[in-house]
């Protein structure tokens, strides 16, 4: 099994720094008007059995901020650990959007969404990588219109962690995080077209313990508009908070490296 997931981490690697050059490229020939909003997130995976575990998370988006789109998600999924290394999640979404203050073009809109991935990861005594492959199943429903639309979305988020005790061990417990995440549209009801969105984050976090840690930081994002050939970018500050049970994290510290 990992044999096969190393071989999987490889090739996909150099097929996503295609895909997130392609989208430079797009982002560079079509600049619309900058947005800026900030992100309060808690993720957390917690097992309950060897080989069984429960994610959960909540995230809340651009309130308190005029002339942008507000978001609430909840999220929850049942995990199922194959190895240290590899792990399979299955569950469930929903999502509330609304517009804020003085934001005419905003709808409501509330979608249920059933969710599936495959999370790998390897590590070397300087960074720890993951990939993570995800399908969607969206529900959506426009409140303001009462339209509804069945999507499929496809993503693949590459991220990569820095312990800084390599630099000093009074940086024992900080790290750098940085990853790259791009949506691929199956259905193309909800945009019209293939690509929809690229999200590409950098942040500081601090390690509070073996399954805690906080993580500020910087997130541009990239969203693909309906009859529109100039990309929507977003810029957001985000805040947060990870609480994971997991056996890679026991080895953040270690200075052991694993190939």
């Amino acid at each position: 099994m990992k044999t096969i997931a190393a071989h999987i981490n490889k090739s996909t690697f150099y097929f996503a720094l295609f895909l997130h050059f392609s989208v430079f490229v797009f982002a560079q020939n079509s600049p619309k008007p900058n947005q800026y909003g900030h992100w309060l997130a808690y993720t957390g995976d917690n097992k309950i059995s060897k080989r069984i575990g429960i994610h959960s998370e909540i995230q809340l988006r651009n309130y308190l901020v005029e002339n942008t789109v507000a978001q609430t998600l909840v999220r929850m999924g049942i995990n199922w650990y194959v190895d240290p290394l590899v792990m399979i999640t299955a569950g469930y979404g929903f999502f509330y959007t609304s517009p804020t203050k003085n934001y005419a073009n905003g709808s409501n809109v509330r979608e249920h969404r059933i969710w599936q991935q495959v999370i790998t990861r390897h590590k070397t005594r300087a960074i720890f990588m993951e990939h993570r492959y995800r399908l969607e199943q969206r529900f959506i429903h426009n409140i303001t219109k009462n339209t509804d639309i069945y999507d499929t979305r496809i993503r693949y988020r590459f991220q990569a962690i820095v312990p800084l005790y390599l630099l000093s061990p009074h940086l024992r417990h900080f790290f750098v995080s940085a990853n790259n995440e791009i949506f691929i549209n199956l259905g193309r009801k909800v945009s019209g077209q293939i690509f929809d969105r690229n999200r590409l984050y950098a942040g500081l976090g601090y390690q509070v313990s073996p399954k805690m840690n906080f993580q500020l930081g910087y997130m541009n994002q990239l969203i693909s508009i309906p009859g529109v050939d100039k990309a929507d970018i977003g810029h957001h500050l985000q805040f947060s908070i990870a609480y994971n049970m997991d056996d890679l994290m026991k080895t953040f510290f270690s200075r052991k490296a694993e190939n």
